[in-house]
């Protein structure tokens, strides 16, 4: 029978690997029970009670310095300053708000010109997104019955009526961003740059169903003589929907 024998200089390699592990395993603890503030829980150092501390005033997360506010907003000026004028108007008017007839017009704080170029790539990208996030509601000709207009949601108004034609371009992107009506907001969902390739393509989209004969091309006429018979706006909507 053979006896093992170990020299113990053979030992210091697990005994060393044993009081690594053992001080990793205290580490881990400590890091794990440190005396940190979870999210949202109560404090009894400060006065307000709360663990978290507010941002000071005009703090800017990097990478959201947005100076530019027609280009993030779609608008001329401040909403403070929209609040006021529509508060003016009100007032002249013997009570009305912005969104009643004779009272504060609804596009006169919004852009009316686009705030990034606009060119082909850019309606081209326009569509992609359009056809990812608001089809499934204004669906492809944008007479705003989608399939889930279809399926019971509340039918958003065909974006060839006047007033949406004719509507500040600001005023479209604010809505795609804030949302309005039964539409949720998309700011959380569509960069700035992306909502602005979507109303640049409803533009083309409009115009598409408005063109000026006048204005079409011999090539522009030979395609669409060619082009197979499809229903107009007009045809789709009615006359009663035409109107809203």
């Amino acid at each position: 029978m053979y006896r093992l024998r170990i020299h113990h200089r053979q030992l210091w390699p697990f005994v060393a690997a044993g009081a690594l592990c053992a001080a990793a395993a205290g580490c881990q603890q400590k890091m794990a029970d440190q005396p940190s503030y979870k999210p949202l829980v109560e404090s009894t150092f400060f006065e307000d009670g709360k663990s978290a501390r507010d941002l000071p005033a005009g703090t800017v997360a990097r990478g959201h310095l947005r100076v530019n506010n027609a280009l993030y907003t779609g608008r001329t000026t401040d909403l403070a300053d929209i609040d006021e004028q529509a508060e003016a108007v009100a007032e002249k008017s013997g009570g009305h708000s912005e969104k009643t007839p004779g009272g504060f017009d609804e596009n006169a704080a919004f852009v009316t010109d686009f705030p990034i170029p606009v060119t082909e790539s850019v309606i081209e990208h326009g569509r992609n997104r359009y056809m990812i996030y608001c089809v499934v509601c204004h669906d492809a000709l944008g007479t705003g019955r989608g399939k889930i207009v279809e399926r019971g949601y509340t039918a958003p108004p065909s974006y060839h009526i006047d007033r949406l034609r004719n509507g500040a371009v600001g005023r479209l992107f604010a809505v795609v961003s804030e949302g309005y009506g039964a539409m949720p907001s998309y700011g959380s969902q569509i960069p700035p740059e992306d909502r602005w390739a979507i109303i640049a393509y409803v533009r083309a989209l409009q115009l598409s169903q408005h063109f000026p004969a006048e204005k079409l091309t011999d090539e522009m006429r030979e395609q669409l003589r060619k082009a197979p018979e499809l229903p107009t706006a007009s045809e789709v909507l009615g006359p009663k929907e035409q109107v809203r």
